[in-house]
């Protein structure tokens, strides 16, 4: 085993906190983010006609 003041280890210390980053996204919250873009709710979504009405378009504002 090396000493603690060993020049190696003095060499090889790294930052052992982690980075911080945002959350993962999920497909849920994608969606969600998604329909409120599209300014629609889910209740627009379960009306099928309606939805490929408004979603077939290439801007569906």
């Amino acid at each position: 085993m090396r000493p603690v003041d060993h020049k190696v280890k003095l060499a090889l210390d790294l930052p052992t906190t982690k980075r911080r980053r945002r959350p993962s996204s999920t497909w849920l919250t994608t969606v969600v983010k998604d329909l409120k873009e599209a300014q629609l709710d889910k209740d627009f979504a379960q009306d099928r006609a309606k939805w490929r009405k408004r979603t077939r378009k290439a801007d569906p504002k």
